[in-house]
């Protein structure tokens, strides 16, 4: 069950600012071609954590793409978790945040 749309946005602002102090700069809606990292609140899955390198990068930079794509995502459920949210991966590449345990 997701949490009621109040619920949601203090979550969704709580765990802005636990990434926030971790040194990451988050923002509040979907990416866009300048990557980065995003924490919003989705009302069919809840708080949504996702991140993703900028567009257009070509040469040789693209092939480590999955590999920083993967360190990240440990990093933020590493930070998440140690806080003390549950995070579950959508198989998408976003996170979804639950209240702390």
């Amino acid at each position: 069950m997701n949490p009621a749309p109040k619920d949601a946005s203090a979550l969704a602002s709580r765990v802005r600012h636990e990434l926030e102090n971790a040194g990451f700069t988050v923002e509040r809606h979907p990416l866009h071609a300048d990557g980065g990292l995003s924490v919003r609140h989705d009302p069919a899955r809840g708080v949504v954590v996702s991140w993703g390198p900028a567009t257009g990068i070509g040469g040789d930079d693209v092939a480590r793409f999955p590999t920083i794509r993967n360190v990240v995502r440990l990093a933020l459920r590493t930070i998440l978790a140690d806080a003390g949210y549950q995070v579950t991966e959508d198989g998408g590449g976003e996170m979804i945040v639950t209240a702390r345990t």
